[in-house]
């Protein structure tokens, strides 16, 4: 029995162990992150109908929710009524709207535009995460033919053309269209569930690691010159590497089979290539050369080129299409239009994209029976936020200050030096976060790790010999199988020990109290 209580008491030591290192890594960012989507034997994949999940990240705070059909849009009447024109949206994760609430999104927000003007409109949002144009067009010939959409407009990104020779998207299989633009016959199998460790953020954060040592898989990286590159990058390339001309010819069978259809249903067909943030951005453009691109000259690669290829795509298969880049690109000096960390739009990108496609389409659709105006673009922000929380912690914590030590210290030192301290933090969390973002992906990857690792480094050193008594204490309760009690102690240790790295470096002491 006593062996089993020490056995039982180990076990619970380690999983308190685990939890908390579980929990710290999901505050810092290395959550998993929960899919709408599921398996699909045609597709690959596909939202899951009247589905609801949460994405939240250090820039947004979103709900998905899709409808009885696994569509994120309201309930679509089966029968299109008679006065009605109908807009299907085809795409990835930038229809679906990954980063935004639906009344920051260009779908929702160019259907408002319209219905408030009087037009009998409905803009239906056709996106769905990680697809590309071959799955977008197969799902059209499936199921969004069925929404009998007058127009259709196909939204096009960079990494279409690399996935669309591809027969995987990650662990999911994909279909392919072949070059005369039928689907090529294939069997998807289902990949099942994800990897545990992927389900955990320590699993996320070890990939993380070994990633930053290994980029990725030899068949996944792309040789030009010194430079070794994800192929999804090669459209970039100014001297396209053979390896896509397949796919090319594979993207171009999509838009055969997806022109057809529209032909025979008597549907029209509009491209819209959606620019990548360094086509818009010249910040981007340098961050991306000094990333990516380090070891490749900048006359050797264009943003544009994908935008372009897509462009003449449409024109050779007599498609129309429509290039946004100029109008963003204007509206781009007044503030971002994407995301840093998700490189997807921000509400203001989609604002811009609903307004310049609100001009380019609201002249084929029926009248207007009142005046609106097109979606109205936000003013750039002057300002961040932090001054507003500065100033708030300043006078709570100031008048805190002052009441606890009103005999030690007056009124107007209280608030200098609760100011004076929380500059010093403000300072710290800014600038590291500026420099994080000034950074390459791959070099605020290991800054990242190196600042956990460093975090974890200086805890221990400061405990010093006290680790010995830690862990002799854990070692005599294990051993006299007071299982029970273990996750108590484990807190108590913790915390213990965070209050004593506190007491030793008054440096990071405010940082350690912020915790309690």
């Amino acid at each position: 029995m006593r062996a089993f209580n020490v056995l039982l008491s180990v076990l619970i030591s380690l999983a308190m162990g685990l939890s908390v290192f579980e929990g710290g890594l999901r505050l810092i960012g290395f959550a998993p992150t929960e899919s709408i989507t599921q398996f699909d034997e045609r597709l690959g994949w596909k939202k899951r109908p009247n589905a609801s999940v949460r994405r939240s990240t250090s820039e947004f705070d979103i709900e998905l929710k899709t409808n009885s059909i696994g569509l994120r849009d309201d309930e679509i009447p089966e029968e299109k009524p008679v006065d009605e024109h109908r807009v299907l949206c085809l795409g990835d994760s930038f229809v679906l709207g990954y980063t935004v609430d639906r009344h920051d999104l260009f779908v929702d927000l160019l259907e408002k535009s319209w219905r408030e003007e009087g037009r009998a409109v409905q803009v239906i949002n056709g996106g769905t995460e990680g697809w590309s144009t071959d799955q977008e067009v197969l799902w059209y010939l499936k199921e969004g033919a069925k929404l009998q959409a007058d127009t259709v407009i196909l939204f096009a990104y960079e990494n279409d053309i690399y996935y669309c020779g591809e027969r995987n998207y990650t662990r999911y299989p994909k279909p392919r269209f072949n070059a005369d633009g039928l689907p090529e016959p294939a069997q998807l199998e289902n990949p099942g569930a994800s990897s545990l460790s992927q389900r955990f953020a320590i699993g996320r954060f070890l990939s993380f690691l070994r990633s930053q040592v290994r980029p990725g898989r030899e068949a996944e990286l792309l040789s030009h010159g010194d430079a070794r590159i994800p192929f999804e990058f090669g459209p970039l390339l100014n001297d396209q590497p053979p390896q896509l001309a397949e796919a090319k010819e594979r993207l171009r069978g999509a838009l055969i089979a997806l022109r057809a259809r529209c032909e025979r249903d008597g549907t029209r067909l509009l491209i819209c290539p959606i620019p990548s943030e360094s086509a818009i951005h010249p910040a981007e453009r340098e961050r991306f050369q000094e990333g990516p691109f380090a070891k490749i000259s900048p006359d050797d690669w264009s943003p544009d080129a994908p935008v372009d290829y897509f462009l003449s795509a449409a024109s050779g298969l007599n498609i129309h299409s429509f290039d946004p880049r100029a109008g963003m690109r204007a509206a781009a000096d007044d503030g971002p239009l994407y995301f840093e960390e998700e490189w997807h739009f921000t509400p203001r990108g989609n604002q811009v994209l609903a307004q310049l496609l609100y001009e380019e389409l609201s002249e084929s659709l029926p009248p207007k029976t009142a005046e609106s105006s097109p979606p109205r673009l936000p003013q750039r922000s002057q300002s961040s936020e932090w001054p507003y929380w500065y100033s708030a912690l300043v006078l709570l914590l100031g008048a805190l200050y002052a009441s606890s030590y009103r005999k030690e210290e007056s009124i107007p030192s209280s608030y200098i030096k609760v100011a004076a301290l929380l500059a010093v933090v403000f300072a710290i969390v800014l600038s590291v976060e500026s420099l994080l973002g000034a950074l390459s992906p791959t070099a605020s990857g290991w800054t990242l790790g190196l600042f956990i690792l460093s975090a974890l480094g200086f805890i221990t050193y400061k405990l010093g010999p006290r680790i010995d008594t830690i862990l002799e204490l854990l070692f005599a309760f294990v051993l006299r199988g007071h299982w029970y009690l273990m996750p108590l102690v484990t807190i108590l240790l913790t915390i213990g020990s965070l209050l004593l790295v506190a007491a030793s470096s008054p440096l990071i002491a405010p940082f350690i109290y912020t915790l309690f």
